[in-house]
């Protein structure tokens, strides 16, 4: 039985039944898809650790570090959350050691955060659209300087590894009402394409992992990788800690990505051969952004996946292959409708080879940005994850591998 305030769930119109001591109490909603619910929530304090950093949000009702870009438009200052807020945690900046105090920096209505004062971080609608951008940040045709370079990639698409896009983020942690949540648009529980990786974990011998893609699988979506706080490593490398902590046994990760490369990098044979040479158990993939942005046509980008499968199969008999289907990246400089032409085609080879498993992370950031923007979410401006985007890998690798 949960029990819940009365005021909050009249504001938030979920019909519920009275019972005494003015308290409600809902009979008919199902947890169990929800482990990690906190029944007393009221009384919860933040606590951001490794526990709560790689836990799926949405087997439980509390978001930690959601980011979100406050955006100034006139006297407005405001951002949205992807649930509203029933209990707010913290609101941080982004490296979370400063912490904001609401109704003094900030206030919560519903799923929006709405700014008090000009100190906390924000943008402005000029300066989303490249316009009125403060020192030291400087316009530049080729990127030197990564503490204060930007560049132009087209219509009010500002590409920078600077602070101008994280350092404006705030870190948003909150219990939200889990019937809020449409669970159908998140990753679950499923094995069914790698029994042989199961086998060795749950049985505590070692796994070895490749992971084979572009600058996100490398890891240059995470503060660890720019040496910044709050320092978090890439999710390739926390997907090796949770896994080799949860199944307490050795997992070995080899991480042959690199940045700026194309499907065709994947499918090139000297590739293959350095892929298959660290005897890999279980294969990640991860590419499309670059061949969108190269205009590599749907077909050639399956064959160029169909054939690292049909490659490492050879290769290695018992291989399975997990392939990440990309956070969207800023729709104003990617082609959306080419992507999903993409992803169409890797679910047919999904469905076409036993050992291969998709993990789709382009519907989810698709499912996120009908309420939020690709600015709350991103670490670069055109195509890098952020801490808490790059957390959204993590957590969905997790779920997809671990039962609970």
């Amino acid at each position: 039985m949960r029990i819940f305030i009365l005021t909050m769930f009249i504001m938030l119109g979920i019909g519920l039944t009275a019972c005494k001591n003015g308290e409600i109490e809902d009979d008919d909603f199902d947890y169990s898809p929800f482990p990690y619910y906190e029944e007393d929530y009221e009384n919860l304090t933040y606590h951001f650790d490794d526990e709560t950093l790689g836990r799926p949000f949405w087997k439980g009702n509390v978001i930690y570090n959601e980011t979100v870009l406050l955006t100034k438009d006139g006297e407005i200052m405001s951002g949205k959350l992807l649930f509203p807020v029933a209990k707010l945690l913290s609101v941080r900046d982004y490296t979370l050691d400063i912490e904001y105090i609401e109704n003094v920096d900030f206030k919560i209505e519903g799923n929006e955060i709405i700014g008090l004062k000009d100190s906390l971080p924000h943008l402005t609608t000029n300066q989303l659209m490249g316009e009125d951008i403060p020192e030291p940040y400087r316009l530049v045709n080729s990127i030197s300087n990564v503490l204060t370079d930007y560049m132009m990639m087209g219509p009010n698409v500002i590409y920078t590894e600077s602070p101008f896009w994280y350092s404006n983020q705030l870190s948003v942690s909150y219990v939200y009402d889990v019937r809020e949540l449409d669970l159908s648009q998140f990753p679950s529980y499923d094995v069914s394409k790698m029994p042989n990786t199961m086998n060795k974990l749950t049985n505590g011998e070692t796994v070895r992992i490749t992971a084979i893609g572009d600058s996100v699988l490398e890891g240059l979506s995470s503060s660890g990788s720019f040496n910044r706080a709050p320092f978090m490593p890439n999710f390739m490398e926390l997907t090796q800690q949770y896994l080799a902590d949860h199944f307490n046994t050795e997992v070995i990760l080899n991480n042959k990505s690199v940045g700026g490369t194309q499907s065709s990098y994947g499918s090139n044979s000297n590739t293959l051969h350095q892929v298959s040479q660290t005897n890999p158990d279980l294969v990640f993939i991860h590419f499309g952004i670059n061949d969108n942005g190269g205009g590599i046509s749907p077909n050639m980008y399956r064959d160029n996946i169909e054939l690292m499968i049909l490659t490492l199969k050879q290769n290695l008999p018992d291989v399975e292959i997990i392939l990440l289907n990309a956070i969207q990246p800023n729709p104003a400089a990617y082609d959306s409708m080419r992507f999903e032409q993409y992803f169409s085609r890797m679910e047919r080879l999904e469905a076409a080879y036993d050992y291969v498993k998709i993990i789709d992370l382009y519907s989810l950031s698709e499912y996120f940005m009908k309420t939020k923007t690709y600015h709350d979410m991103t670490g670069n401006g055109i195509n890098h994850v952020n801490d808490y985007s790059a957390r959204l890998y993590l957590m969905s690798i997790l779920a997809t591998i671990i039962e609970n």
